[in-house]
């Protein structure tokens, strides 16, 4: 069994409690985190929520990759499981992005792909929103681009909502995702794997 919690994006959990005494802000995230790590946790999911889902729209809520990168900078085993939405992000720009926060984190990154469900959010702030079923096209179309660019060197696909052509991702992450191929000569040399799955 592994113990894992929510990182605290939005200033709590509770949408019937005002205030929680969690505020949303990076000294307290780095409070939590850094204790988590020295008790134990192993995991922590960080959400990525643009608008605040739980205290209200108009509520503080941080962004996840930001606090992805800084929670992995001051903790050393704590694995951080983030969670990304496909409609806010290009898969090209994204490999490359989760290819330097593996080597920041010494691979303690794990994804969590989500197909999206805020219509108001994607609208605020430019996500894609196709609708139920395509979305999750959208995020096999995502992972699968995500796979591709971190085992092959070029890297194309051409699908319904993405075209790569000939796409350099270097270097890759020291360690594949689990149902992808040992291409990689690093791969195996950490603990963790970066594994997007559509959930």
């Amino acid at each position: 069994m592994r113990f894992g919690y929510w990182t605290p994006v939005y200033g709590g959990f509770l949408r019937n409690v005002e205030d929680e005494g969690m505020p949303a802000t990076w000294e307290y995230v780095r409070k939590v985190s850094t204790l988590a790590d020295r008790l134990g946790f192993e995991l922590t999911l960080v959400p990525e929520l643009y608008l605040n889902d739980r205290k209200g729209p108009e509520a503080p809520s941080l962004e996840a990759w930001s606090l992805a990168t800084a929670i992995s900078a001051v903790t050393e085993n704590l694995e951080i499981l983030t969670a990304i939405r496909p409609g806010y992000h290009n898969p090209q720009v994204t490999a490359k992005r989760l290819s330097t926060l593996a080597d920041i984190s010494g691979d303690r990154l794990s994804l969590n792909v989500v197909a999206a469900w805020w219509a108001e959010e994607a609208s605020q702030f430019g996500g894609v929103f196709p609708s139920h079923d395509d979305r999750y096209v959208h995020c096999t179309e995502f992972v699968d681009a995500l796979r591709g660019l971190w085992t092959e060197t070029p890297y194309s696909q051409h699908g319904r909502y993405f075209d790569i052509d000939s796409t350099v991702v270097e270097p890759k992450p020291a360690t594949l995702p689990p149902s992808m191929p040992e291409g990689n000569p690093r791969a195996g040399a950490r603990r963790s794997q970066p594994s997007p799955t559509p959930t």
